[in-house]
């Protein structure tokens, strides 16, 4: 009643299995084609079989009665009423299938199981959500709305967790107009459900479930988890009542101690229609949790840092390069950094369509302008990147600056591809897909220690000893002997192997 009842433009019956959602989501649908003569409604699935085994249009077949409809075409998996308004059962299995509903209206479009879609799936049918019936048969106003149903799993999990539940859409993504008030979450488990709360049998076949994040996706309902993910050491998650990002993998800007002579660069997963991320990347020196940055021997703790994001949409080439330069400062925000030493990008952005010039070749004439490398092709060994990606996790070898909050939300994000387990998904243009493949360019290409300065080491060395005298003594000892690298030993000519005899 609760979800009939919501005034939302956008609800949404989410929650365990068993609780009812996709019954709830297909009475709403059959409602609105009683009361407003004409119109036309839709409801989705990810494929029309599952749809028709066991699923919402079976349910229909079933438990609708026969009465309440005029007939029922099994072909166009449509069923119309006394009064002319129709309900058609469709599916989007890929972007390529929602060019069917471009030019046709619904009053009401209803998305079975909606983590199984992408955002973009969703945001194109809001262009088909209307209706020229402005009045129901009560006289009163008719509002077009989309609703869904799902349980906390799929590869929509990010996106509908960010609009329904923690009310926080991504940085990155163009929720334009976003308002909160739009999305109305009901939760539901099987205890909501008179059928099956007291089946003992099922019940205990749900708890039975081996996989631990399975059985919390489909008994509480559980949004905190994500069946299928990639990166399940990953710890950064926000802090409702620090208010910022906090975790095992996140710092804020001042645990970070930056190194003048230490390498900066960039990873760049670059797309027009797909998101377009940019992060920068640093070896540092990072503070843990109790503000130590020397390890038990004494040795500073450098770690990989992410310290800087941007993520765009529809930029050309040229005008990102300018936006990369601008962006390109001190991490601290005093002055631009002279040793951004190697810029990684996308490796297909390299390859020649129609044009004399690559992308790369035009981002690189423009970077070359502001003093910056030109771009060059990342290292795309996707099962290697993600596997060092999960080494460092573990060994708390990376950290993001919490001011990141693309990276910090993309990476739990991430799910194992079902075909092959030892790779990440790639279909669909969400967000987190781009942030995790700039993630992956940046520690795969350039994740090497650059060797300390001698000078920093003198420095260090000296800045130990308390004794003034003791101080000025060994800065003395030290600087009096050469260095490794400045004793040049003379290499004779290597030899003709006709002059063998002669020295």
């Amino acid at each position: 009643m609760e979800f009939h009842d919501s005034p939302a433009t956008y609800p949404l019956m989410e929650g365990g299995r068993g609780g009812g959602k996709s019954i709830a989501l297909l009475w709403e649908a059959i409602y609105m084609c009683l009361i407003v003569n004409g119109c036309n409604c839709l409801l989705l699935r990810r494929t029309l079989t599952a749809s028709e085994k066991g699923g919402i249009e079976d349910h229909f077949l079933k438990y609708c009665p026969r009465k309440f409809y005029k007939s029922w075409n099994g072909q166009a998996h449509c069923a119309t009423f006394w009064n002319g308004s129709k309900l058609f059962f469709g599916h989007i299995k890929s972007d390529r299938d929602l060019s069917q509903y471009q030019s046709a209206e619904f009053l009401f479009i209803g998305w079975d199981e909606l983590t199984q879609f992408t955002y973009s799936q969703w945001d194109y049918l809001k262009g088909s959500n209307r209706c020229p019936i402005k009045t129901d048969k009560f006289g009163h106003p008719v509002k077009p709305r989309m609703a869904g149903a799902t349980n906390p799993n799929g590869i929509g999990n990010g996106w509908v967790k960010a609009l329904w539940i923690t009310k926080k859409p991504p940085a990155g993504e163009m929720v334009l107009n976003y308002k909160p008030e739009d999305y109305h979450a009901i939760h539901s488990t099987f205890e909501d459900n008179f059928v099956y709360r007291n089946d003992s049998d099922y019940i205990s076949k749900l708890q039975s479930i081996s996989d631990p994040v399975l059985r919390a996706a489909w008994i509480p309902g559980d949004w905190k988890i994500l069946a299928g993910q990639y990166f399940q050491n990953w710890e950064g998650v926000w802090d409702d009542v620090e208010k910022k990002y906090v975790g095992r993998h996140v710092r804020e800007l001042g645990a970070i101690g930056f190194q003048d002579w230490q390498d900066h660069w960039i990873s760049i997963d670059w797309g027009y229609a797909h998101a377009t991320c940019v992060l920068w990347w640093c070896r540092a020196v990072v503070a843990d949790e109790f503000g130590r940055t020397v390890d038990e021997l004494g040795k500073p703790k450098t770690m990989i840092v992410c310290y800087r994001e941007f993520v765009t949409r529809q930029m050309n080439e040229e005008a990102l390069a300018r936006k990369i330069a601008t962006l390109t400062v001190d991490p601290t925000g005093r002055e631009r950094v002279p040793h951004i030493s190697r810029i990684f990008l996308s490796p297909d952005r390299f390859n020649k369509t129609n044009e004399e010039h690559t992308i790369a070749d035009k981002m690189g004439d423009v970077l070359r302008e502001y003093n910056l490398p030109r771009p060059e092709r990342a290292n795309n060994d996707r099962v290697g990147g993600w596997q060092l990606m999960t080494t460092l996790f573990d060994t708390s070898g990376v950290v993001v600056v919490n001011s990141c909050r693309d990276v910090i939300e993309s990476v739990p994000k991430l799910q194992r591809d079902p075909k092959k387990l030892e790779d990440a998904i790639k279909e669909g243009n969400e967000l987190f897909l781009d942030v995790c493949e700039s993630f992956r360019y940046g520690v795969m290409s350039y994740a090497d220690e650059n060797a300390i300065p001698r000078d920093v080491q003198v420095d260090e060395r000296i800045k130990a000893i308390k004794d003034p005298t003791a101080k000025y003594m060994e800065y003395l000892r030290i600087t009096s002997k050469p260095a490794a690298t400045d004793i040049q030993v003379p290499v004779p000519p290597r030899r003709s192997p006709w002059r063998r005899g002669v020295q």
